[in-house]
């Protein structure tokens, strides 16, 4: 079902992205040692990524590494063990095996049902851990790994790297805010443990509007709901092909059609907002600079020097050019802008209407 809001599991239900999904089928079975998944948020590529391990039958661990806390080996192992339990859970024929494997490493207890690992100086060792499962032949799959930075993200890109070159381990990583992705694959630092290492990268795009339309209509003949051609094509022009906007206005008009589209915008609009908000955190010192250039983008000031006017008339005062740069390096790293053709859009139409109004 197209309007199911969680990762799609099954190929029937992933829409339109064959292609990527042959990509990334081949790079399983070619046993590549190293997989990018890339795209803005909401395209599906934990979607993509599930259905492809599940169609190659793969065995994998799936480590969700969203706002993992970058300075907690604690918070890195929980999720590590996460993945282990539910790789057992899912592939009960490989269940006793696995525990019996594991259970032979120091820092892992077996009990009951649950595999739970200890860290620290007695901890288990990660490197230990995954080259046992290599010979279960499972994939490992770290979910949005750009929120590893600091300690935490050091200690995963060397242990990748060393899992690279030593073992045929096949190793999977997705991320939504692309230019930090790249940063974590260090892939313009000789001095990065992953610089210079082959990837095979598979990106996810928005849906055209060709593809918008034909997966609002798909997804309401598999509900039995008729929607009229003028509500669709409202929604097409106002969610841009971002897949998950479009999947929440398919459940917003299976309650409402007429108000679908206004009710999506109701509950698309917090978490977008929540989302930048969470950028701007991390960027505190700079806040409404970002902010600022967020607006002038919003507001049609899509070239360099459009922004760079825009910030320096708000300001009443010049800003040099090194600012300006790295206040748009870092918002396109992020993924909240987009540079194409020399000129800057805000790449959810969602946030876009936040910032027309003002956040």
């Amino acid at each position: 079902m197209y309007f199911d809001p969680r990762p799609k599991t099954k190929r029937e239900d992933l829409f339109d992205r064959e292609r990527e999904l042959e990509e990334f089928i081949t790079a399983l079975e070619s046993r590549r040692p190293l997989t990018v998944i890339t795209g803005i948020r909401r395209l599906g590529k934990t979607s993509l990524l599930l259905v492809g391990l599940n169609e190659a039958n793969a065995p994998y661990i799936l480590v969700d590494m969203r706002d993992v806390n970058p300075s907690s080996e604690f918070d890195l192992y929980k999720r590590i063990e996460a993945g282990l339990n539910r790789l057992i859970r899912e592939r009960k024929d490989m269940k006793t095996k696995i525990k019996g494997m594991l259970s032979h490493i120091s820092g892992i207890q077996i009990l009951g049902s649950g595999i739970y690992l200890s860290w620290g100086e007695r901890g288990v060792d990660l490197l230990e851990l995954f080259e046992t499962l290599e010979r279960l032949d499972v994939v490992i799959a770290f979910d949005e790994v750009q929120y590893a930075k600091g300690p935490i993200g050091r200690k995963l890109t060397g242990l990748i790297a060393h899992l690279y070159d030593y073992t045929e381990l096949r190793i999977v990583v997705t991320g939504s805010e692309v230019g930090l992705l790249y940063d974590f694959l260090g892939i313009e630092d000789p001095n990065a443990p992953l610089f210079g290492r082959y990837f095979e990268e598979i990106t996810l795009s928005r849906f055209s509007e060709e593809q918008s339309r034909e997966f609002l209509r798909i997804g309401f003949e598999q509900c039995n709901i008729n929607v009229g051609k003028e509500t669709i094509e409202e929604a097409v022009r106002a969610l841009d092909g971002i897949v998950g906007w479009l999947v929440l206005f398919g459940m917003s008009a299976l309650k409402n059609p007429e108000r679908a589209l206004e009710a999506t915008l109701k509950k698309a609009t917090p978490l977008a907002k929540s989302e930048f908000e969470e950028f701007l955190k991390r960027h505190e010192f700079a806040r409404k600079r970002y902010i600022a250039v967020m607006r002038a983008v919003a507001l049609g000031n899509k070239r360099w020097s459009e922004i760079k006017e825009f910030l320096e008339r708000r300001e009443k005062k010049s800003i040099s050019d090194s600012v300006v740069h790295r206040l748009l390096t870092n918002l396109v790293k992020a993924s909240f802008l987009e540079k194409v053709r020399g000129e800057y859009r805000i790449a959810d139409p969602i946030l876009e209407m936040v910032f027309k109004q003002g956040f």
